[in-house]
């Protein structure tokens, strides 16, 4: 599947997005951390533990950028 990367202000890469094949997209730390997904079927993020973040795609909110 494909990744984009999340990156910081100078260009470090803080985290991943990761494509499946159903269009599901799951944000990843650099250390494996699973973070949340988005369904683009309901139209929502959920947090890791599969609770609702919120209506939209709004993965990179769930990246610490300090």
């Amino acid at each position: 599947m494909a990744d984009s990367w999340i990156k910081d202000k100078n260009g470090k890469n803080l985290a991943r997005i990761r494509v499946e094949s159903n269009d599901y997209q799951r944000i990843y730390e650099l250390n494996g951390h699973y973070l949340g997904m988005y369904n683009p079927n309901t139209n929502t993020t959920h947090y890791s533990n599969g609770a609702v973040f919120c209506r939209g795609n709004a993965l990179t909110a769930l990246v610490d950028f300090n």
